[in-house]
Parts: C-alpha cells; structure tokens; sequence
C-alpha cells in the first residue's frame, strides 16, 4: 500500500515537472514572438518540425516580423496534457497584437500544440 501511494506522489510530482517546463517553454515562446527573436522561436521547435513544417512556420513568422512594427503575443487558458512517450498536448488561446501605420490589431485564436521531450528538454513538435 505504502509502495503504491510512493508511485502515486512520484508520478504526480513529474507531471508537475513536465506541466511547469512546458509553460515555461509557452512562455519562452510568447516572448521570442514579443522580442521578435527569430533565432530564439527556431530553437523551441523540434529538429523533426522544422525538417517537416516547421521551416514554414518560422519563415511565415519572419514575414510576421518585417511587416509589423510591434509584435506582442500572450496566451492564456492552457489545458496541458501528459501523454505516453515523452509526448505532450496544450490547447491555450493566443493574443496575438500587432502595431502597424500607426494603429494595433488584435488576434485572439485557441490553437493545439504538441510537444516531445528530447534529451530531457520539452520542444515544441506540432501544431504551430
């Protein structure tokens, strides 16, 4: 009995682990977008997107960049989910704010990431 609630408290706690540094990874990403850090957004995404789809995404984000004066992204109502084999889901929704010829336009759309762990570090696999 003892044995099983050890396993319990353990894999809550790694499930809080994994919870915290994706966020953190969302974070990191939100700010790369507000910083409009090209290099730092490419280095949250898998080898193995940018290889598929990801190398759109990040031109598609450089496009971003060079049209807008200011770019600031938020999230918010994440629903994160542990899968099997170092895999993860969040659906949050973005706020996605650009300033341009002198006035701010405002996205707000509810997206669903997925993410792998790779050599203990959460990256970013779909979704974008």
């Amino acid at each position: 009995m003892r044995f099983l609630l050890l396993f319990a408290i353990l894999l809550a706690s790694c499930t809080d682990a994994n919870k915290s540094d994706i966020n953190d990874l969302l974070d990191a990403r939100d700010a790369s977008i507000s910083q409009q850090n090209i290099q730092q957004y490419a280095t949250l995404l898998s080898d193995n997107y940018i290889q598929d789809v990801g190398a759109e995404k990040i031109s598609a984000m450089k496009d971003i960049f060079s049209r807008f004066e200011k770019v600031i992204m938020t999230s918010r109502d994440r629903e994160l989910r542990i899968g099997e084999n170092n895999t993860a889901i969040c659906e949050q929704t973005y706020i996605l704010k650009v300033f341009a010829d002198g006035e701010w336009r405002e996205i707000v759309q509810r997206e669903q990431l997925s993410f792998e762990l790779i050599n203990n570090q959460w990256k970013i696999s779909g979704g974008l």
